[in-house]
């Protein structure tokens, strides 16, 4: 895991670019190969990262902005 794989320390820009980049990657990798399992479950990682940033940004909004 290298600097760029740490999500949470990434801003929004960042981590989007880091995912395209792990995208483009994961379409040219064979998908029975170890370095696609390795970099799918990065991509996972990075996923979870964004709902939960969305999670925070959305709950934070619903409390002030109630209906």
């Amino acid at each position: 895991m290298n600097s760029s794989d740490d999500f949470s320390r990434l801003d929004d820009s960042a981590l989007l670019a880091r995912r395209a980049q792990m995208r483009a990657e994961l379409e040219r990798l064979p998908p029975a190969s170890l370095n696609y399992a390795v970099l799918a479950a990065l991509y996972d990682r990075s996923t979870e990262e964004i709902d939960d940033r969305a999670r925070k940004a959305w709950s934070g909004q619903m409390r002030s902005n109630p209906r």
